[in-house]
């Protein structure tokens, strides 16, 4: 079968678990003998590939008639998000280069994983042309122009009428198809949209990304202190200023150190916050493949997030790497980490809970060596190919038949 996966983001662009959810996908479909091909954005005229072959894989990456590329929405200046916006959802060049590459692949079935960037309209585009559609869920995008239903340091307790009117218009789009299913990693996030979006319509599922994960060249071995990790985008949504303060509460008593790999808007702010601590390393941005090399050298992974996380593939990661995860009660990580077993739970932003709980460890490594074992027992919780079945199926039941190579 030919499949079309619509990602606005893919590797080797974008740092985060839904682009890499994305090829996770494609490659796993691929190897089951489907054809695939991807439509995702480029940077420039000069990036743009219309069809090639990576990996097995057709390739288009197109620059888009957008204000700025999808890639740069991170440091656009403010005024420019209105218009890009309003270019997302209404113009019509975004149908017109959706409908040619549709015209040169002829999709059987389309998978999409996150539109905005390359325009909601195009959903108009799948849908008249009958297309059975797999809508993966990473966001809350459908009801949030942000995405993350997260503004100002805090979570929305409602969407703004900018977000309603937009909601209001993707669901128009949405009503347009005939075969359509959703599908998010986590329950949270299944429920959260379903309260904003009329999900409830069409067949929705909550199933756990594919996802493969490179192993680590080398293995955990215990030393002296608490090794605490962080790795992720440095934004205000994820809470690190809030670890980076609990941690710097225990440092001058305790032997801990934290290392921080990843970048992103609040990179050089959290550098300024505690320059020269001895107790803490940031290592920017590093690739995939390294990810798993420092999970080996930690005890604790720490994801202090403050925005309703869907299913972070870091703590998925660790987890499966027998590495505990200490993280905040919130979105989907309740579903992931078991308080007490695997790890713990603790109240987003409240750094004397978080500070509270590292000197407990500190305290009793035996409870922490008593997570480790736990996690590595239940290893294998997230396989791919259990998985990406469990996917297959339900495209099968959107599609009306079998979803066979």
């Amino acid at each position: 079968m030919r499949i079309l996966v619509i990602a606005a983001l893919y590797p080797p662009d974008g740092r985060g678990g839904a682009e890499n959810s994305a090829a996770n996908f494609t490659a796993w479909l691929a190897g089951r003998g489907h054809e695939m091909a991807v439509l995702t954005t480029a940077s420039s005229r000069a990036e743009e590939m219309h069809g090639e072959i990576v990996d097995g894989v057709r390739i288009w990456r197109l620059r888009t008639a957008h204000l700025y590329p999808a890639r740069d929405a991170p440091v656009a200046a403010a005024w420019r998000k209105p218009i890009w916006h309003a270019q997302d959802h209404v113009d019509p060049r975004n149908r017109r280069l959706v409908a040619g590459v549709l015209d040169a692949f002829r999709p059987d079935f389309v998978n999409i994983h996150f539109v905005q960037g390359l325009g909601y309209n195009t959903l108009a585009e799948i849908a008249a042309r009958d297309l059975p559609t797999l809508f993966v869920l990473h966001d809350l995008g459908l009801a949030c122009m942000r995405m993350s239903m997260f503004r100002d340091g805090a979570s929305c307790a409602r969407p703004c009428l900018g977000c309603r009117l937009s909601s209001r218009y993707k669901a128009a789009l949405v009503g347009r198809f005939g075969r359509i299913g959703f599908s998010s990693p986590s329950a949270a996030n299944l429920a959260a949209l379903a309260a904003l979006f009329p999900l409830a319509r069409y067949p929705h599922v909550s199933i756990p990304n594919p996802n493969l994960y490179p192993a680590p060249a080398r293995q955990w071995s215990p030393a002296d202190g608490l090794r605490l990790l962080y790795v992720g985008r440095l934004h205000r949504s994820k809470g690190v200023a809030d670890l980076l303060d609990a941690v710097a509460e225990i440092a001058a008593a305790h032997p801990v150190s934290l290392s921080v790999v990843g970048d992103g808007p609040e990179g050089e702010a959290l550098r300024r916050r505690y320059p020269g601590a001895g107790w803490l390393r940031f290592h920017g941005h590093v690739p995939e493949a390294m990810v798993g090399e420092w999970m080996g050298e930690a005890d604790l992974l720490c994801v202090p997030s403050l925005w309703r996380e869907n299913w972070p593939g870091v703590a998925v990661r660790a987890l499966e790497m027998g590495l505990p995860v200490l993280a905040s009660r919130v979105g989907g990580l309740p579903e992931l980490v078991e308080p007490g077993v695997t790890g713990d739970l603790l109240p987003p932003g409240d750094r004397a809970a978080w500070a509270g709980a590292l000197r407990r460890l500190l305290a009793d490594p035996a409870e922490l060596a008593g997570w480790r074992r736990n996690a590595g027992a239940r290893r294998g919780r997230f396989d791919q190919d259990e998985l990406g079945e469990r996917l297959l199926a339900f495209m099968a039941r959107i599609a009306g038949r079998p979803i066979e190579a």
